[in-house]
């Protein structure tokens, strides 16, 4: 990201635009914008100048930028380019090497657009690329030690080259590493680049992956933007601004021609540090490349009455808003709210506010004094303190928080006009914040409830109250209303009698139901759901496939139904879900539609 948003923006037209850029960033006061602008190379790259590589002066253009040919504007100033960064080790050898393409920056690029997707332009880049080769290989390299990249009209280049790759300098860069940003036009083969881009940014995927401009237009009437589900981009990425958290946004239709609306975030997302910080997210290792990762990038003006959250707009045409979502803050102070789903939220650096929604949520504080923000009052929680140093707040009508790096939470409906109770979250207690002092003996501290809990292992556990932490564990519950809690790993979880709730947490797990009025949440992951039919009670599957990235499935045992069809006949489309009357017991699939069993979900045994 950063080789390529500096070669974007290194020099326009003979102006250093990164050394502005970051001036003017340094002369704002700390928290005015989300990030501090750096566009600068990581450190120990630096450029290749062309007698390196073999080529004469005339091979760059007056700005310093590799000259690549158009086939319809030929070789004018500012049309296609290319930089070439290497990046040397402590012994001063090259170490890798970077192709990094230029998006567009004079009106001279905007008619390169009408030949991506066609690809006319990759034999021009051979000349270019054929020096790159022989400059690598002269240095030890391989493909694998180059990075191809770029912003916008450079990361379209980028897929173009992917394209490519197998015949450009001979083969040479099919197994180098492509990664796009905010990409305009997107190559689906080989599973050979990864496109990182907005949802809410009207550029990205604005082409497809179709074989001509002509195709795109077509299936996006009047240049609107398209929501495409690529095999080869982010599909599902926020960068929440000003802009997107306005109820009025895109102010008129989302469509390249709205540049008001459509691209602020295609602008923001050039110098922000969004990128960074999902990779230094405490939850990175859990997400996926079409994860609902929404990612804080608001204005000091607005960020301390602004909720980060999941909204409805014009940008999303699946409406993921009630999807399972990964929120990520700034080193700022941030109001961070999650939704109906499973939410996993890193509020980072910064005094933060965190408010989860219902249903089965992880959250990290980060550093900074955090307030957890839950519904209800404390009479409607229990408490347990656990041994991998987190934290489970858990109600029946709000669902399973597993709390870390939180300093104090409230309780929103204390009883008091105006006023929630709050707590500090203690090694032994919530200490009750509301008394202090003298009256001291009117506090409510409220002790940790006792939990049976697992290890780093794979463990086998029975009892009311379980948490099994981390490993594949087998977790089974007694005759009364169970409380039980997989966590990471591919666990088995069965409540067996009673009113039970029961989460998966992390990983494939297995979730077995039946014989009272049970609550499955399979969490993060490919989980099994097992509904015995011969059981009375009400089964509810609370996040059956709450999102793109996970394949969940639902086995009936104990039915005389064989088929979905024979469901069909035996069921009800409600406000809540789907509500399937089995025989003896009935199941409920939250948020579900008959849509939503697809060939496969269901089973029956």
């Amino acid at each position: 990201m950063r080789l390529a948003s500096f070669g974007q923006l290194e020099r326009i037209y003979g102006i250093q635009v990164a050394s502005l850029a970051n001036a003017f960033g340094s002369a704002m006061p700390p928290g005015a914008t989300a990030n501090r602008t750096n566009v600068a190379l990581p450190a120990g790259w630096s450029a290749v100048g062309p007698s390196s590589l073999g080529l004469g002066p005339d091979a760059v253009d007056h700005d310093g930028y590799y000259i690549i040919e158009s086939p319809l504007t030929g070789r004018t100033y500012s049309g296609p380019q290319a930089q070439i960064y290497e990046e040397r080790d402590a012994r001063g050898r090259v170490s890798r090497l970077s192709v990094t393409f230029v998006g567009t920056n004079s009106p001279v690029d905007l008619a390169d657009y009408t030949q991506l997707n066609s690809g006319e332009i990759a034999p021009n880049m051979n000349p270019l690329l054929t020096a790159v080769r022989d400059y690598a290989i002269g240095k030890g390299l391989g493909a694998d030690d180059v990075i191809v990249t770029g912003y916008s009209l450079g990361a379209a280049y980028t897929n173009v080259m992917a394209k490519y790759a197998d015949t450009l300098a001979g083969g040479f860069f099919a197994d180098s590493n492509y990664i796009a940003h905010a990409v305009p036009y997107t190559y689906e083969g080989h599973d050979r680049v990864l496109n990182i881009g907005y949802e809410n940014d009207v550029v990205h995927r604005a082409a497809g992956d179709f074989d001509s401009l002509g195709e795109a237009i077509q299936a996006a009437p009047g240049l609107m933007g398209q929501d495409y589900a690529l095999g080869s981009s982010t599909d599902n990425l926020i960068l929440f601004g000003d802009d997107y958290a306005d109820p009025a946004w895109p102010y008129g239709p989302f469509a390249l021609y709205n540049i008001p609306g459509g691209w602020a975030a295609h602008v923001a997302g050039l110098t922000s540090d969004a990128v960074a910080r999902i990779t230094q997210s405490a939850f990175y290792d859990e997400t996926a490349r079409d994860s609902l990762v929404i990612v804080s990038n608001l204005s000091g003006a607005t960020r301390g009455v602004t909720w980060v959250e999941d909204l409805h707009r014009p940008s999303d045409r699946h409406d993921h808003v009630g999807d399972s979502a990964f929120l990520i803050g700034s080193q700022y102070d941030d109001r961070l709210r999650g939704n109906v789903g499973n939410d996993y939220i890193d509020a980072m650096a910064g005094d933060d506010t965190i408010r989860p929604g219902d249903g089965q949520n992880r959250v990290e504080g980060g550093s900074g004094t955090d307030t957890l923000e839950l519904s209800g009052t404390m009479r409607d929680w229990s408490v347990s303190r656990l041994m991998d140093g987190t934290t489970a707040f858990f109600s029946k009508s709000h669902g399973l928080d597993i709390v870390s790096g939180v300093e104090r939470v409230t309780f929103l409906d204390a009883g008091i006009p105006g006023r929630g109770r709050s707590y500090a979250l203690e090694s032994d207690r919530l200490e009750d914040l509301t008394w202090s002092g003298a009256f001291e003996r009117f506090d409510q501290d409220v002790a940790y409830t006792a939990a049976r809990q697992g290890t780093a292992g794979n463990d086998t556990l029975t009892g009311s109250r379980v948490f099994g932490l981390a490993g594949n564990d087998t977790i089974t519950g007694t005759s009364a209303s169970d409380l039980l809690y997989g966590g990471a790993g591919d666990d088995r979880l069965d409540g067996r009698g009673g009113n039970d709730a029961i989460y998966g947490g992390e990983g494939n797990d297995w979730l077995t139901g039946g014989g009272g009025n049970d609550l499955l949440n399979g969490g993060l992951g490919d989980d099994l759901f097992v509904v015995d039919a011969r059981l009375s009670g009400r089964v509810t599957i609370e996040d059956f496939r709450l999102s793109d990235v996970e394949q969940d499935r639902i086995r009936i045992i104990g039915s005389p139904f064989r088929s979905t069809a024979e469901l069909r006949n035996h069921g009800e489309q409600t406000a809540d879900g789907l509500l399937l009357h089995l025989g003896a017991g009935d199941l409920m699939i939250e948020h579900a539609t008959w849509s939503s069993l697809t060939p496969g979900t269901v089973s029956f045994g």
